[in-house]
């Protein structure tokens, strides 16, 4: 008993070694295990055994180092008393060794471990001691409890030599618990690492739902790690955490990337130069049952509220701000001097709209004037360059910017008004096209050159080169009708409708305090227009109507192209030029689709009766034209005929449900409220 008591205080001593190292380390573990020995030789000459069932106990320390998170040490103190067989006394086993071994945990809470070894060893019994190496192995299963203590079942097979022979081999089942010396830092060595770009307060709303960084989660552990939780904060311009991503799990040793959002409140949009802020990462986990938050400070650059990078050129339509009241306020006031123009209705209202604003903008001396600092030139081709963007007010102020503010100034007066816009974008450059809110057919009859326009997914696009404002809308069309057709033919050209690109990059409600824009007077507006429109009438058909009055003069299908001058006419608003010649179709063979086209004359010019008239004779000869169904109800809509609109629209639908879905897409009675709504898009040919 005397020589037990020694070796235990001998273990005890021994056992401090790792306590004082686990507090420089979180890979050593202290191991108490009681066990019994099972002997399995050696036996006497008559078979019996020499041992029988023994017990006994171990302490052990074991090391992982950093570098793998597999392999383990061992340093193990054992002691085992083993009664011989036939007799009162027994032999006392002592063992001083140390194993290498290799730990795997299918789950988090458990670990199968094996491991191989030897030492010293020294057997005492009443004859004497003897002291030689021996060798061992063995395998146990652990269950993790909580980071600090877990619970370890094993066994082991152990070698006892003597020269010529065995003294002693047995196994030893171990039950016991494991703790480890630094188990309340366990779970610490999770690590966030961001990676987060500079934000830009024009698309403060854009970053709630598309990620400015990522933050890489590594579990250095040496077991998964649970609930992963990322939120990102920057108290100075967010009113809340914003959640970044979650991960289930995370093995040893993995890492993954969590996106970074933000969701920024509007005062970031105050920056007006270039600022840092204070900002936070906050990453929760759960390791072994225990929940653990850590919070890595970040800083926050923010850029000024006019910059943007030209890595998505959808960008641009954040700075479409149609609801700003200057651009509202400019925009209406052109459009209503339009609306009461009655006289020229070519094209469309939405046409001729567009180009009343880009006389507007030439009245008012606007001009274009390159960015020396930012020139788009350069810095659209570099995707990561930070370029300075005017918004429209901004540009109305300053009555002068380069392609991309004159751009956005446009296309935010269009839209003001209805008129669908587009960023045109090419190497180097960018501007403005609009839908004139007319079918691919009627263009194809309004406008001579096959390239005056782009059709795409079935709508109208007329390009403009804004950067000539000073020479006007027809100048200004000529040169963005062969810059986007060059392109095109180089497949360089991007047309970005800029409401499609708002569901991506929504525009800020942003007003420039004290900004005052003066429009020149209404009379000088509407004669800068009207003295436009008249050119790019006269223009646009001079060449067609040269042809067409050949063709007719030389008897050459005479009422067929006596009815297409009539229609060229029509679409210009020369409405009594356009009554001739239908006029003359008719008296020549009768044709109906000159009936057809009268009859929208009539409609255009309000006499809604004569007009019905007219639609009914030809619906006659041609039955279920959707021109004529179209015209008709239209007109019985504006003479409050309802039962007669519903029965038009019923065969309309029978024979052209499309065009019901077009013109009548609410199946209303109601007519038109005024002169501008009388627009005819359908002409019989």
């Amino acid at each position: 008993m005397k020589r037990i008591a020694c070796l235990l205080s001998l273990t005890v001593l021994l056992a401090a070694t790792p306590l004082v190292l686990a507090a420089q380390s979180n890979e050593i573990t202290l191991t108490v295990l009681p066990s019994l020995a099972f002997p399995l030789g050696p036996t006497l000459p008559d078979g019996l055994a020499y041992y029988e069932m023994g017990y006994g106990g171990s302490v052990r320390g074991e090391f992982m180092p950093s570098f793998t998170r597999n392999l383990f040490g061992r340093l193990s103190l054992d002691y085992e008393t083993l009664p011989i067989s036939g007799s009162s006394e027994s032999v006392s086993f002592a063992y001083v060794g140390g194993d290498l071994g290799y730990a795997y945990s299918p789950t988090a809470r458990l670990v199968l471990r094996a491991a191989a070894g030897g030492g010293l060893y020294m057997a005492t019994a009443t004859a004497g001691s003897v002291r030689n190496p021996y060798a061992e192995a063995g395998g146990e299963v652990v269950l993790r409890f909580n980071p600090t203590v877990s619970m370890g079942l094993g066994g082991k097979y152990r070698y006892l030599p003597i020269p010529d022979d065995v003294l002693y081999q047995g196994v030893s089942l171990q039950v016991g618990l494991v703790y480890d010396l630094a188990g309340s830092k366990k779970g610490t060595e999770v690590r966030l690492s961001p990676q987060i770009a500079p934000v830009f307060p024009l698309f403060y709303t854009y970053y709630d739902k598309n990620a400015f960084g990522t933050a890489t989660v590594k579990n250095n552990e040496n077991i998964p790690v649970q609930n992963v939780k990322v939120q990102f904060y920057a108290k100075q311009f967010m009113d809340s955490p914003r959640d970044c991503g979650e991960i289930a799990s995370l093995a040893p040793g993995a890492a993954r990337d969590v996106p970074v959002y933000g969701l920024f409140n509007d005062s970031i949009f105050r920056v007006t130069e270039g600022t840092k802020a204070a900002g936070e990462f906050t990453i929760e986990y759960w390791y072994l049952g225990r929940k653990t938050t850590q919070t890595i400070p970040v800083t926050l650059v923010v850029e000024n509220r006019n910059a943007m990078t030209w890595d998505d050129d959808r960008k641009a339509a954040a700075f479409v701000t149609a609801k700003d009241p200057i651009v509202l306020g400019f925009s209406k006031s052109i459009a209503s001097t339009v609306r009461s123009d009655t006289a020229t209705p070519a094209i469309s209202t939405e046409f001729r709209t567009a180009l009343a604003l880009f006389q507007a903008l030439k009245t008012y001396g606007l001009g274009y004037a390159v960015d020396p600092s930012t020139p788009f030139t350069e810095l659209s081709s570099n995707k990561t360059a930070v370029d300075f963007l005017q918004f429209p007010g901004q540009t109305l102020s300053y009555r002068a910017g380069d392609c991309d503010d004159l751009s956005v100034l446009y296309a935010a007066l269009l839209e003001a008004v209805g008129i669908e816009s587009a960023l045109v974008t090419t190497p180097g450059h960018i501007f403005i096209a609009f839908n004139p809110a007319i079918s691919p057919e009627n263009a194809a009859r309004a406008f001579p050159g096959p390239n005056d326009f782009a059709v795409i997914d079935g709508k109208v696009w007329v390009p403009v080169e804004v950067t000539l404002v000073r020479d006007g809308f027809l100048k200004a069309w000529s040169v963005g009708v062969n810059e986007l057709a060059a392109a095109a033919a180089e497949g360089t050209a991007n047309v970005y409708p800029v409401r499609d690109a708002w569901t991506v990059y929504e525009p800020v409600g942003f007003a420039q305090a004290g900004t005052l824009v003066a429009l020149p007077p209404v009379e000088t507006l509407a004669a800068a227009y009207r003295t436009e429109i008249e050119r790019f009438s006269r223009a646009q058909i001079a060449d067609r109507v040269a042809t067409l009055e050949r063709l007719i003069k030389a008897g050459t299908e005479s009422d067929k192209n006596a009815n297409r001058l009539g229609i060229l006419y029509a679409q210009y608003g020369f409405l009594a030029d356009a009554r001739a010649q239908f006029d003359f179709a008719i008296k020549k063979s009768g044709l109906s689709q000159a009936r057809i086209n009268l009859g929208n004359v009539e409609y255009l010019q309000g006499n809604y009766p004569e007009a019905r008239t007219q639609y009914e004779a030809a619906l006659q000869a041609i039955p279920g034209s959707s021109a004529c169904l179209v015209g008709l109800a239209r007109t019985q809509q504006a003479l409050g005929d309802n039962a007669g609109f519903r029965t038009t629209i019923a065969e309309l639908k029978t024979s052209d449900s499309a065009a019901v879905a077009q013109y009548f897409p609410d199946g209303s009675t109601s007519r038109a409220a005024d002169a501008d709504d009388r627009r005819i898009d359908l002409w019989g040919e």
